[in-house]
């Protein structure tokens, strides 16, 4: 097999990744409900086919589940979270939960095992300045980080939420997703970023260059754009949840000091009109290209009826249509 053929195993994977598949011929008892049936799991009691004696296979699973290193393991999660983001988030937020280990479950245990690991091996540096802030507030909320870097980084990336709400509200997949999904989408993101942040503490701060990174490749994935589409709009979502972030904390800083200053209600009403402009932009953008692109559909239909017939035909190729390297970016 060439490197080529594998790469295409490898994109196709991406897209499908789980096999529902079973043998209808073959017959499973189930030895909790005494049914017989066919298929992976007794419809009667959800038990699974193929449950026998208890073995030390029995001992090694049921002292896993309780760091959920069974069914929808975490690292399993994990691993798919990597090498397939965007499919693997988008599976899980239009329905299919099974394939996922629960997702907020896996942002407290990994953010458990972060504070742990730091403690028991990171050497402190004694060459590092504290920098005092103004606020006791702003020390609090960053001490808090600290402490739960789980939470702390899905409070920040929860300022994304919104951006990408309305930049990627006409994406070619997963059209306006609700805010509810949107959360998700971060709740999956900030354990990327709190992977990122324990390689940077570990090794070296370039290694945060990857959380734009991790963002661009995963939307990609995730909402079908292509390469400029997905980094034009990815750079606006990025600078709109940022600003926004900023924004919250200028809030924050004029409400717990002392006497405000004209020069920092200014700052907080330019970030507030850069945040929302930005965002607005790149949703009035997006919306402009569908339109345009709709425009361009009907008129190819009205000159060409039979274009329309063609497009509808199936390709030889048809189950590879969801890889975004074969979609043409509609910014072209």
């Amino acid at each position: 097999m060439t490197l080529k053929e594998r790469y295409k195993r490898f994109k196709a994977w991406q897209v499908n990744a789980f096999d529902w598949s079973y043998d209808e011929n073959e017959h499973h008892y189930c030895v909790n409900c005494e049914n017989e049936f066919v298929g992976n799991h007794c419809p009667h009691c959800s038990q699974k086919a193929g449950v026998g004696k208890i073995s030390w296979k029995s001992v090694l699973q049921s002292s896993a589940e309780v760091w959920g290193m069974h069914n929808r393991s975490l690292l399993y999660s994990l691993w798919q979270l990597i090498w397939r983001p965007g499919h693997f988030i988008s599976d899980y937020i239009n329905g299919k939960r099974q394939v996922s280990f629960p997702p907020v479950k896996m942002l407290v245990i990994l953010g458990i095992i972060s504070v742990v690991v730091d403690y028991l091996f990171k050497a402190p540096d004694i060459t590092e300045e504290v920098i005092k802030e103004d606020s006791p507030l702003l020390n609090q909320y960053f001490d808090w980080v600290e402490a739960s870097p789980g939470w702390g980084w899905l409070s920040i990336v929860c300022f994304f939420i919104i951006p990408t709400w309305c930049i990627f509200r006409y994406a070619p997949r997963n059209t306006k997703h609700s805010l509810p999904q949107g959360f998700f989408i971060q709740v999956f993101m900030s354990i990327q970023v709190l992977i990122v942040d324990d390689l940077a503490d570990f090794f070296s701060s370039y290694f945060y260059i990857m959380v734009p990174l991790c963002y661009l490749y995963a939307y990609r994935q995730l909402f079908g754009y292509g390469f400029w589409g997905n980094l034009w709009r990815g750079i606006l979502m990025l600078v709109s949840g940022s600003l926004f972030a900023i924004l919250a904390l200028s809030i924050i800083e004029l409400l717990t000091t002392g006497p405000t200053h004209a020069i920092r209600i200014f700052h907080t009403v330019c970030c507030a009109l850069l945040a929302v402009g930005s965002m607005l932009l790149g949703m009035f953008i997006s919306k402009s290209l569908v339109r345009r692109k709709e425009k361009k559909r009907k008129a190819q239909e009205v000159n060409n009826p039979s274009s329309l017939i063609q497009s509808s035909e199936p390709s030889e190729n048809s189950e590879l249509s969801d890889n975004p390297d074969d979609e043409p970016d509609d910014d072209e």
